[in-house]
């Protein structure tokens, strides 16, 4: 009996250091979100929805990490054929963005008709034709203090203005900087990051607007930025603006709210929602 009795001490006293799926702190959440990805990515769908899922019960994960692992747990219950719960994730996603675009990169028809449909019922006057698509040349490298070209062409829709916000990471405000029409529906636009003795991550989206001024299409979005890693400006042997181009495709948001998804087939900046297309990689 004393034996057993000290045991049970030991037991109780190892207790709390064990740490449960609940307990997410906010150094946590990328990592869960990382973990979840990656498990979504070598198919393991259910352990990626057990992964995920405390992030979106957390209070102190942001708005974009709820979305983020929302939309990873619904794709994995669609393609495991959860209907029901697929169509339960998404309306939680709805209620947080009326306005949400997938970022899904699998080009999936049925997936596509299942959110337009539900998005149609969810939310009033939503017309998935309205709106416009664009393409964005996306730089994955720059320098502080020396200046960066943005591409955008517009592929569908009647664009009037085209602008994109920029920030340094941690800061609360964008600045906005007009793009200008190039010919062939290509809109570019060259900005300067604020020279730095350090890196930094410069954050940004591209809007597109109608004439009277009204948002009708994103590429990323204010709370989920597309990032330029940028090294100290001025810095000997620092890295071109560019290592390489991908193309990301962005899409029509005309509801409630309005989102953005990136198009991706590699890691890369973390993007916002746009309906899905083809990533081209080039030297």
């Amino acid at each position: 009996m004393a034996r057993a009795l000290i045991l049970a001490i030991l037991c109780a006293l190892a207790a709390p250091a064990i740490v449960h799926a609940d307990d997410v702190g906010p150094q946590a959440i990328e990592t869960y979100l990382e973990r979840g990805r990656k498990l979504f990515d070598d198919q393991e769908y259910a352990a990626s929805i057990q992964a995920l899922a405390p992030v979106t019960r957390d209070v102190r994960a942001t708005r974009a990490q709820r979305l983020r692992a929302l939309e990873l747990i619904a794709l994995a219950q669609f393609i495991r054929n959860e209907q029901g719960a697929a169509r339960a994730t998404f309306e939680r996603i709805l209620d947080i963005d009326p306005g949400y675009q997938l970022r899904d990169t699998s080009g999936s028809p049925q997936l596509r008709a299942f959110f337009d449909d539900l998005k149609k019922q969810l939310i009033p006057n939503f017309d998935p034709k309205a709106g416009a698509d664009l393409e964005h040349a996306a730089p994955t490298a720059g320098s502080a203090g020396k200046p960066v070209e943005l591409e955008v062409r517009v592929t569908r829709g009647n664009v009037f203005d085209l602008v994109v916000a920029t920030r340094r990471r941690g800061e609360l405000s964008y600045s906005f900087s007009a793009l200008t029409p190039r010919g062939d529906n290509r809109w570019r636009a060259r900005i300067t990051p604020a020279a730095s003795s350090k890196p930094y991550v410069l954050e940004y989206y591209v809007e597109a607007r109608d004439a009277g001024g009204g948002p009708i299409a994103r590429i990323a979005a204010p709370d989920q930025p597309l990032e330029i890693a940028l090294t100290p400006g001025g810095s000997d042997g620092a890295r071109p603006w560019y290592s390489r181009w991908y193309v990301i495709a962005g899409g029509a948001a005309v509801a409630a709210g309005i989102g953005g998804v990136i198009v991706a087939a590699t890691r890369g900046p973390d993007p916002g929602s746009l309906p899905p297309n083809t990533v081209t990689v080039t030297p």
